[in-house]
């Protein structure tokens, strides 16, 4: 048997050759189209240079080629299923394998992730099992994704976030020499709606009454998740995954060296997933409570079975020490849990935290570069150029103990306490600070092992 790649004899009216298998041998002849149309102009100038898409639709071409014949001599096939096989033809390079394999090669596992999806939706509402470059190129594509969207229930806001989503990744293609003309969406397709900016101001009585809502661990976890995010400077969920300890005693870092004195600790995270400004909280009493309290309820709900996500037990300021990269949907599997909880017992989310300590810390009064510092304005290189004095560090520290007590942070750790014991499980008799050993910390994994009956 033997096996040719080559054009049709006819033209499309577009003036495309069809590509085709010519397949031959002694009395047999028969040729099958692959799907892949190609323009005359190249036919007549085959040193003109071909889309990265077509190469690769060609090189998929040869590659079932040579696997149609490794199928036919080796596991003794007939014609008929031979040419079975060939017809099914090929899958060409599609917009998700672009995504796949060339577009998150500078992206981060969760960007990759957040941009694949986009494709995935798209097919969901185009109903199409492949997406093609050509295909986003069209305009009537691109409105029937939006006015199927729209019939599903979708958002506008989410709507327009996929149609942005997509420009970013064609025009990437544009670059990446994939398609040889810009991608630009369709004039008004994106709806611009004035959205209301909402002032979220920290209510004690309100939080106070989430905290005595909460029927569950789950929700009561939440709550608590929520007190932590907030008073140890607006965090993110990401940011309590992977914020850094720093203990000033070792002074291993400059700038927290230079604004808490030190005997301190601190916390160390970034204020923006894609800036480079570092935020400085420091631990006290009150923080040092709040972290307790949540990585017990995690150790409660999550060691059985993800011992691996936790930081080290002689690391009890931090709670999580696992890659939210490589471990993506664990990590959006708790968060979105635990926003479901939250929102059983609260109109809270969140991502609302950062906003809540922000607009708390307005209310406080201080100088500009103690305002620098806690609103985290300005990066490490211009923070050092500023020069630390003690009345700075006392400045500080007398702006962070303002914070406490407008959040009402002691009355609101000792509810969270109370509830917890009326819940059957007593925090006043659980700590941390005791494990010193593996052996201690085996016999607390034991101890909270008798809450799991109730999960």
């Amino acid at each position: 048997m033997n096996i040719k790649i080559t054009k049709s004899t006819y033209k499309t009216k577009d003036n495309k050759r069809a590509i085709i298998y010519d397949c031959s041998s002694k009395n047999y002849r028969k040729k099958i189209k692959t799907g892949v149309f190609i323009s005359e102009e190249f036919f007549q100038n085959p040193k003109s240079p071909l889309s990265i898409p077509l190469q690769i639709t060609l090189d998929k071409i040869e590659v079932k080629k040579q696997d149609a014949l490794n199928k036919y001599i080796n596991h003794n096939w007939t014609k008929v299923q031979l040419e079975e096989y060939l017809k099914k033809g090929i899958n060409i390079y599609s917009l998700e394998e672009y995504v796949k394999n060339d577009f998150v090669k500078n992206k981060n596992i969760i960007t990759g992730n957040d941009y694949l999806n986009v494709i995935r939706v798209f097919k969901k509402h185009l109903n199409k099992t492949h997406i093609h470059f050509k295909d986003i190129m069209e305009y009537n594509t691109i409105l029937e994704f939006k006015i199927n969207a729209l019939k599903k229930g979708i958002k506008i806001s989410s709507i327009n976030s996929y149609l942005k989503k997509i420009s970013v990744i064609m025009n990437q293609a544009l670059r990446d020499g994939f398609v040889n003309r810009k991608f630009e969406l369709p004039k008004y397709i994106i709806e611009n709606r004035q959205k209301e900016k909402k002032i979220l101001i920290f209510d004690k009585n309100k939080f106070i009454e989430s905290i005595n809502k909460s029927n569950n661990i789950f929700q009561l976890q939440s709550i608590s998740i929520m007190f932590m995010l907030i008073i140890c400077g607006g965090m993110s969920p990401s940011n309590l995954m992977n914020y850094m300890v720093i203990n000033n005693i070792k002074k291993t870092d400059l700038v927290g060296s230079m604004i808490y004195e030190n005997q301190s600790e601190f916390l160390k995270f970034k204020k923006s997933n894609k800036g480079s400004v570092f935020k400085f909280i420091k631990l006290d009493y009150n923080k040092l409570k709040i972290i307790e309290i949540v990585k017990i309820l995690f150790y409660i709900t999550h060691f059985e079975k993800h011992p691996y996500i936790f930081s080290s037990f002689s690391n009890s300021n931090k709670v999580f020490d696992f890659d939210i990269e490589k471990n993506n949907n664990l990590y959006r599997n708790i968060w979105n849990f635990y926003q479901l909880r939250i929102r059983e017992v609260s109109n809270l989310k969140f991502s609302d935290a950062k906003d809540i300590y922000y607009n708390t810390l307005n209310e406080v009064k201080m100088n500009k570069i103690v305002s620098d510092v806690l609103f985290a304005r300005l990066n490490e290189k211009e923070l050092i150029s500023h020069g630390y004095t003690k009345n700075l560090i006392e400045d500080i520290e007398i702006a962070e103990n303002k914070i406490s007590k407008l959040l009402s942070v002691n009355e609101l750790i000792q509810v969270i306490i109370n509830k917890s014991i009326l819940l059957g499980i007593d925090l006043n008799k659980i700590s941390l600070r005791e494990i010193q050993t593996p052996q201690q910390f085996s016999n607390l994994i034991q101890k909270i092992n008798m809450y799991h009956k109730d999960l």
